[in-house]
């Protein structure tokens, strides 16, 4: 079998009895950037499956032998993958909702067809396939990185199944969002998060700080709204890669390592890289990550030097290490939010950016930064109703995001915090406000 990949020209297959309609296909796909299969029948396209990787069918419902229902069912078995759209006149919506429901398409149009609505669906379709691969490759890319962590804890075997009790929780989260695609982007940085703050010497809060540091820092560079999202989501999983690290060298602070053990320490971007390449729509948090070591000065040892370093990257080098002091990784004592800005202006032009240390400094005059997240008081749990809306995201106390901001709650949802609350020992305090002005707020 043809086995293309989702990245490369994606492979259209047109199935209809009826040359006309397949010419009249094959016309309004001309346009677009795909490969384009055409088969009279299902009989013939199935064999065309056999031997081709399919991203996308549209199939009429009525054909001699086979109708189109019933090649769609055969072909998911083939390619489980492929989006599969049914194309049907009124008399068969009986029979369509039917095949629908069974599961063995995911959208059908009714003949005869808007060009606009049909293209539409068809890129949707076409982005489905794409997030389905993403999400194999990526669960693949976990898995492999699991492996690596069990033969570098091979003496604390008890901590590393805790691990990998977690990432088969984030990996039954990741696949559960391939049924609500709209939200797959928000709800993989949400469970990321979590796993990075349930796991032991990674700190959720030291997260929170450098994310909205470097949203701060972002904002007071003038960078637009979509870079800055990058930036801040770069902060929040800059230690992604450190799952990989061995527990010996989590334990200890910075500047405490060995020559060798700050070599391994210094390869935890490079491991992020590697987890978060799978997702293409996480390219751009993936890059600034792999780059925030980079020094800002030019050395024999890395490719680039000053600007030539991403942005995001800069940006992220002075965040994280403003926090690193102030937690005491960087030195032997935590320090004081002045003794640490002081500290990055020192090496401005060797390890940072002068411009973006010029950025910190007038973020702290400002006073936009904090020892602690910002946190908001709201409703107790026994006072929110079903139909309220979460004004902002609700952590434990443990810095463990338990719902997302935007969220809409329910009678479930609003049931499972009161579990959580009793199981816990902990009264949460839920902040809400009305969807409408939700809306009018900066994501970020």
């Amino acid at each position: 079998m043809d086995t293309a990949s989702p990245d490369s020209v994606p492979l259209i297959l047109c199935v209809d009895d009826e040359v006309s309609i397949l010419k009249s296909m094959q016309r309004l796909l001309t346009s677009k950037e795909v490969r384009l299969m055409l088969a009279t029948s299902g009989i013939e396209a199935l064999e065309l499956m056999k031997q081709h990787r399919v991203h996308l069918i549209i199939s009429d419902m009525r054909m001699p032998q086979m109708t189109g229902a019933e090649f769609l069912a055969q072909a998911a078995k083939i390619q489980p993958d492929c989006y599969r759209i049914l194309l049907t006149g009124y008399a068969d919506l009986a029979s369509t909702v039917e095949a629908v429901n069974l599961g063995r398409i995911h959208r059908y149009i009714q003949k005869p067809w808007q060009n606009a609505d049909l293209l539409q669906q068809i890129d949707d379709g076409l982005e489905h396939f794409r997030l389905v691969r993403a999400n194999k490759q990526l669960t693949a890319t976990v898995a492999r990185q699991l492996l690596e962590m069990k033969k570098l804890n091979s003496s604390l075997e008890e901590k590393v199944n805790a691990r990998t009790a977690q990432l088969k929780a984030a990996l039954e989260k990741l696949q559960q969002m391939l049924t609500h695609q709209q939200r797959s982007h928000h709800e993989i940085l949400q469970v990321l998060y979590n796993l990075l703050s349930s796991t032991e010497h990674i700190s959720g809060e030291f997260a929170l700080n450098v994310a909205q540091t470097s949203a701060n820092l972002a904002r007071q560079l003038g960078l637009d709204k979509t870079v800055r999202q990058q930036i801040r989501q770069a902060g929040l999983f800059c230690e992604l890669g450190k799952l990989a690290l061995p527990i010996s060298i989590l334990q200890q602070p910075v500047y405490k390592l060995s020559v060798q053990d700050k070599t391994l320490f210094l390869q935890h971007p490079q491991y992020a890289e590697d987890m978060l390449t799978p997702a293409p729509h996480l390219h751009p948090v993936r890059d600034f990550i792999a780059a925030q070591y980079e020094k800002y000065a030019p050395t024999a040892d890395q490719p680039r030097c000053g600007t030539d370093i991403p942005i995001g990257a800069r940006v992220l080098a002075v965040a994280r290490d403003y926090w690193l002091y102030r937690i005491g990784q960087l030195s032997p004592t935590a320090l004081s939010s002045q003794q640490a800005s002081e500290m990055i202006y020192r090496q401005q032009g060797t390890l940072y950016d002068p411009v973006v240390t010029i950025a910190l400094n007038a973020v702290l005059a400002n006073g936009n930064l904090s020892d602690e997240p910002v946190t908001s008081t709201g409703l107790s749990v026994d006072e929110v109703q079903p139909g309220m809306v979460l004004k902002h995201n609700l952590y434990s106390k443990n810095k463990l995001l338990l719902v997302p901001k935007g969220h809409q709650f329910t009678d479930e949802s609003i049931a499972s915090l009161q579990r959580y609350q009793t199981k816990h020992q902990e009264m949460l305090q839920v902040p809400v406000e009305l969807a409408t002005d939700l809306l009018l707020e900066e994501n970020e």
